[in-house]
Parts: C-alpha cells; structure tokens; sequence
C-alpha cells in the first residue's frame, strides 16, 4: 500500500515538475526575440485611431508591469497573450491598449527595451503614460508625449503626467481647457498613473484629502467625465466620486504585494464603448505557475497567517490602535489608528 502511495506521488510530483517548466517557456522565448527602438510610440498609435468610424468599439487598460524583471515580464506575456485574444470572436472590434504608467522597473535604457519587445507583442495599437518609475528623457525618447490628447470615434481621451505625485496649476488650466473641448463628444476618459484617491488604506499612501485630488475629482465631475484610469497601486479598485468612475488598474505583470482578496491580483480592464453606454470588465489572469509556486502561494499564506492574530497589511507599516473614550455615547471604547 505505501509503494503504492509512493508510486502516484511520483507520478503527480514529475508531472508537477514538467507543468512548472512549460509554464517559464514563454519568457525564454522572449529573451530571444530580437528588440526594435523604432517600434510605434505615442504619436504613431493615435494616429492609427483616426479612421476608426463607428460608434461600438472596445479598448483595453493596464498598468504597472515594471518591465525588466522576470517576474514581471513572465507574467506580462501572459497577460499579453489574453489581451491578444479578446478580439478573437469578432464582436466587438479592440481599437488600442491603453497603459497608465509605471512600464519599467527602474527607468534604465534596457527596461525600456524590454518594454519595447513587450509592446511589439501586442497586436493593437498601445498608448502608453508616464509612470513615476520611468526616466522622462528616455520615455520622450522610446514612448513619445507624456501630456496629450486623442479621439476615437465618439471618445474623447486625455493622458496626463502626475508621476511626480500632484498636478501643477498649469496643468490644470491645460486639463480644463481639453475638458471643455470634450464636451463635444459622446465620451470623456482620463489617464494617469498616480490615483486621484486613496486605493488601499491600510498603509502610507493617502490621496483622498489632498488638495489637488479634491480639485481633480470636482473637475471631472463639472465636465462628466465617465472615467478615471489610473495605476500605481498594484491591485485592482473601483470607486465612484461625484457620478465619475475611477478604476485603478496595477496588476499589469509587477509583483502583487497586495492580498488577492483585497484586489491583489493580476488583471487588465477592457473598456465597451456602445453609442451613450460605456461599461467594463475585469479580466483576472492566473501568473504563471512557476510565480505561484515561487511566491504567490506565499504570499496568501502569509496573509492568512497574519490574519490568526490581526489584520492589515504586511508589506506596510504597522498600525497601532489606540482606545478613545467617546463620551456621551454608551460609554463605549472606539478605536483610532
């Protein structure tokens, strides 16, 4: 019985094995493809919009894939290849892929190569913001503008640079300015890297009571602005302010250090532009095994540890929570952090 146990076991552990190795095969493959500089940027992508008639289309939004580690890119191409797949019935027609931002690990010459191969992979036309992980001059350089506007058929589409953090007045003024030349058109969206909210409270990043945050979000709102694409954060969240969706979409291929149940997970959004109706899906995408096998499994466990004795977040810092004596209301404790 146990030489039969011991056989099977065998058996599942090599097939394990193999399943594990299958999975890396794609960045192998990626490592031998050769690199272009010359790729389109910015400027070429829109240009191919321009033709594009009709009042039914589809985009896709992602960010955040910190190109130049395995890690990341390995599960990139995975995401890749799912986006390349979207179109595949014909229903609806895919214009471009959109990123907001954060598309090298550490803004090097070589990463953006890397994010160039990435992109050649992608069969539409990419749009691509700035990140506060990408070096500007090398950006201008491989990705085109990072301040621009564009349509697509009956949308009207602003990215702006915020990976310094804020918004300047000047590029308020340029934001209202595009705003009230959008009104024009059936759909107004806006992307940028860093969220105009705050995404994940349980650590450092607080945005929602910054000024120009505030600012942002009633300006979108006068202007009815569908929605808000940002990154930055390595998860999934949606939040609606004043009628004005915003989505943070950073799952596009970095590490995930958020808990999968809280949004921490890899995915990308695509965007259905019907006539006066715009709606979206997330598509959640599996990393690859040898990732899981490697850290994610992991990291969920460390959480769920963490959670036999308390909860927040284990990447962040640590909460204290101190007992404040309400009075007048039961005599109860109430607790602040």
């Amino acid at each position: 019985m146990i030489f039969r146990y011991w056989k099977w076991g065998k058996i599942v552990l090599s097939l394990l094995v193999v399943a594990i190795i299958y999975s890396f095969l794609p960045l192998v493959h990626f490592w031998f493809m050769q690199g272009s500089e010359k790729t389109e940027n910015n400027e070429s992508a829109v240009n191919l919009l321009k033709e594009n008639k009709g009042a039914y289309f589809s985009f896709i939004v992602f960010g955040d894939n910190h190109s130049g580690l395995l890690f990341n890119d390995a599960s990139t191409i995975k995401e890749i290849w799912h986006m390349n797949r979207e179109d595949r019935f014909r229903k609806v027609p895919i214009d471009f892929v959109l990123s907001v931002g954060d598309v090298t690990l550490d803004g090097k010459r070589e990463h953006f190569l890397n994010y160039k191969k990435m992109q050649k992979l992608i069969k539409y036309p990419v749009v691509t913001a700035i990140g506060n992980h990408d070096d500007r001059d090398l950006f201008k350089e491989f990705c085109g503008e990072n301040e621009f506007v564009f349509i697509n058929r009956n949308s009207y589409f602003i990215v702006l640079d915020n990976s310094a953090g804020e918004l300047t007045e000047k590029q308020f003024e340029f934001l209202e300015k595009k705003l009230n030349e959008g009104k024009s058109y059936d759909h107004i969206f806006i992307a940028m890297h860093k969220p105009p909210f705050d995404p994940y409270q349980q650590e450092w990043y607080n945005m929602d009571n910054s000024p120009w945050a505030y600012r942002f979000r009633k300006l979108c709102a006068k202007y009815n602005v569908d929605i808000v694409f940002s990154g930055h954060k390595h998860m999934f969240k949606h939040e609606e302010f004043d009628g004005v969706d915003n989505i943070v979409t950073g799952g596009g291929g970095m590490l995930i250090e958020i808990p999968e149940a809280d949004g921490g997970y890899l995915h990308y959004v695509r965007v259905m532009v019907n006539h006066d109706y715009v709606t979206y899906e997330t598509r959640k995408i599996s990393p690859p095994l040898w990732e899981i096998v490697t850290y994610y499994f992991w990291k969920e466990a460390l959480y769920w540890a963490r959670n036999l004795y308390g909860s927040g977040y284990i990447f962040g810092r640590n909460v204290k929570k101190v007992p404040l004596r309400v009075s007048g209301v039961n005599d109860q404790n109430y607790w602040i952090q």
